[in-house]
């Protein structure tokens, strides 16, 4: 057993601060669909900015190592700040992800998902069904990702009402089918039970919501259309507990993140002008998602003895835009995902045992998707991207200028 480390405890006055600043904009965005209205708001007050601040402060008030916080009603939070801390939190398989604020959230529409699995064993084996059929052959997506970007305008103005819209078209193929393509009422339901996972446990579940999406659901994985991830699915043998139709809904639910993360990424691709290749795009996008996360925390959450001096059950907190902006800065960055350098870059797609299963999926889909928009066009963003980059990009407002691109 270790030696205990007592970790610095956050003064009353400092706990007020933390949870104005970081918490509450937090919880207010929507940590499972985001609320516009509220993005657009924090964007205006740079929530996330001064949040980053707050953190620097206390950072510099503490000392490196992780800061312990009292929480009403939920005993304690640890919270990491160096990347050393960082990096052994999302190793610890002690630390579990299937956190009690994430089962009350993700539990509305992925109760087998394997983020909120507790049982380690169980959990292993829904994150390896993940891996193999997320791992697929990703070359007929290149079809489907050039087909729906074609609908896009080639002149006038890009909003992010059109960009999801094509982007949700060609997700519905690459994950279920082409015949789920223009299946809106699917994801119409997804996004209801979406907005009540905004409130975990406060909201109680739609059973009636929840069994008419999986209904849609099983009628499109069931068809099992060559070339989508529905048919490698059915083609991945898997144990009677690990639920693989349970696991669709993250697939679904974490595109729409990779959609954000694309037109952001369209932004910083218009204000830095280089090499469009697929490498240079991927990179763009994982800068994309380091500058402005769209998870903005990762939790754990400790289920026995830890090498720090809090209980059973207590709940360890990354916020994202802290970690990834702490060590790089505020600027672009494309190189920290080129020269294999091994910098320190954040968590944008988490990390350890539970890092995201789909990243490079993510990251092909997306990076394809700029790749054939920018082939023929040329943009101009409606907001400065210039250093600083801004801590909080409000992608619902975000329109570009686009026209065709010169010959």
């Amino acid at each position: 057993m270790p030696a205990i480390t007592r970790l610095p405890r956050l003064t009353p006055k400092e706990t007020l601060a933390l949870a104005l600043k970081l918490v509450v904009p937090t919880l207010a965005q929507g940590v499972v669909l985001r609320r516009p209205l509220i993005v657009r708001l924090t964007a205006l007050l740079d929530a996330d900015t001064r949040a980053v601040r707050l953190l620097d402060r206390l950072r510099a008030e503490h000392g490196d190592g992780p800061l312990l916080v009292r929480v009403p009603f939920r005993g304690w939070a640890v919270l990491p700040l160096a990347p050393r801390d960082v990096r052994r939190v999302l190793d610890d398989r002690t630390l579990t992800p299937a956190t009690r604020e994430k089962r009350g959230a993700l539990g509305h529409f992925q109760p087998e998902g394997v983020l909120i699995t507790a049982d380690t064993d169980l959990r292993d084996r829904r994150r390896a069904l993940n891996d193999r059929v997320l791992h697929t052959d990703f070359a007929p997506f290149t079809r489907v990702v050039e087909e729906e970007v074609a609908t896009l305008p080639r002149h006038g103005v890009l909003t992010w009402r059109e960009w999801r819209a094509a982007h949700w078209r060609a997700v519905r193929r690459i994950v279920l089918g082409d015949g789920a393509r223009d299946d809106v009422t699917l994801m119409r339901q997804l996004g209801r039970l979406r907005r009540d996972a905004n409130w975990s446990y406060l909201r109680g579940r739609r059973t009636d919501v929840r069994a008419a999406f999986r209904r849609r659901l099983s009628a499109h994985l069931a068809r099992a259309e060559p070339g989508s991830l529905a048919a490698a699915l059915a083609q991945t043998p898997s144990e009677t507990d690990v639920c693989p139709e349970g696991q669709v809904p993250h697939w679904l639910f974490a595109f729409e993140a990779a959609g954000i993360a694309a037109y952001r990424a369209l932004a910083l691709l218009a204000a830095h002008p280089g090499p469009r290749d697929a490498t240079h795009l991927r990179a763009a996008v994982l800068e994309s998602v380091r500058l402005w996360p769209t998870t903005l925390a990762i939790l754990r959450e400790t289920t026995g003895p830890t090498e720090w001096d809090v209980p059973e059950g207590s709940v360890v907190a990354l916020y994202s835009p802290y970690v990834n902006r702490a060590e790089p800065g505020d600027s672009y960055r494309p190189e920290l995902w080129l020269d294999g350098r091994g910098e320190w870059a954040g968590v944008p797609f988490s990390d350890g045992f539970a890092r995201c299963p789909g990243e490079d999926l993510v990251l092909f889909t997306a990076a394809a998707f700029l790749g054939a928009f920018l082939r023929e066009r040329s943009v101009r963003p409606s907001v400065r991207m210039t250093d600083p980059l801004p801590g909080t990009l409000d992608h619902f407002r975000l329109r570009f200028a686009v026209k065709a691109a010169a010959r």
